[in-house]
């Protein structure tokens, strides 16, 4: 008989755990239970189809400060807050006590030395600048003019156009293509009119939510796995290339 995997009965114990919780769980208990080896991921992977109000609610109980604890060697462990207090001592007055650090910069490798990645003085800078940039007024009355056009040129017109068709509409989906054609005039001056009737596709947006499913998955998926793929990746360009 050939032995059990040490994957094989991790996914044994997961699939036992989240049976036993989807019958034994009672109504009223929406915090998640931490349990031993799969921590937390029963909970959440039971509230996928509901994730945001899901998680709205558990910062609610949790004092607008809640720690996910992800299974083990898996590094999923993440806290999440939304108290304003919080947010003001990590994004402000203590930032300096935060550093991002090597980790945090390989997995948004893809932002460059921006200020999403940068710490230190060289963020200081950043921060200056676009703060000098926002709060200037230009373009706070070009920001104003556009987002107005983009509201009443593009998303009204097209909304009407829905409604007169009886067209199902994905919200989130219209509100992105709002956002990016918006963020796009801001920065590039030109407007790539992915908020229109045909809906069409557009190739950046594409990239971008490459981009972002690309750092979602570094962030769940454990550091040396991503490695080793990584390696095979490049192992098997390598024999494709011609000698």
């Amino acid at each position: 008989m050939a032995s059990i995997s040490l994957l094989e009965a991790s996914i044994a114990i997961l699939c036992f755990l989240i049976l036993f919780y989807l019958l034994f769980k009672k109504p009223h208990d929406r915090f998640p239970r931490n349990w031993p080896v799969v921590g937390m991921l029963p909970r959440l992977l039971v509230s996928l189809h509901q994730l945001y109000d899901y998680g709205v609610e558990i910062l609610e109980i949790s004092d607008l400060t809640f720690l996910f604890k992800g299974p083990r060697f898996f590094g999923m462990d993440m806290l999440f807050t939304v108290d304003p207090a919080n947010i003001l001592h990590i994004m402000s007055s203590n930032f300096s006590n935060y550093i991002k650090g090597s980790d945090f910069q390989d997995v948004f490798d893809v932002f460059g030395d921006g200020i999403i990645t940068t710490d230190s003085e060289l963020w200081k800078n950043l921060r200056k600048s676009y703060q000098a940039m926002v709060h200037h007024q230009e373009f706070q009355r070009f920001s104003m003019s556009t987002m107005i056009s983009k509201l009443k040129d593009g998303l009204v017109p097209l909304l009407n156009h829905f409604a007169e068709e009886g067209t199902t509409v994905d919200l989130q989906d219209l509100f992105g293509r709002l956002t990016f054609d918006t963020i796009l005039i801001l920065i590039t001056g030109s407007d790539p009119r992915s908020l229109s009737i045909e809906m069409h596709e557009d190739e950046l947006a594409k990239a971008l939510d490459d981009v972002g499913e690309g750092v979602l998955y570094r962030h769940v998926k454990p550091r040396d796995h991503v490695e080793a793929a990584e390696l095979d990746g490049a192992g098997a360009r390598e024999e494709d290339e011609p000698s």
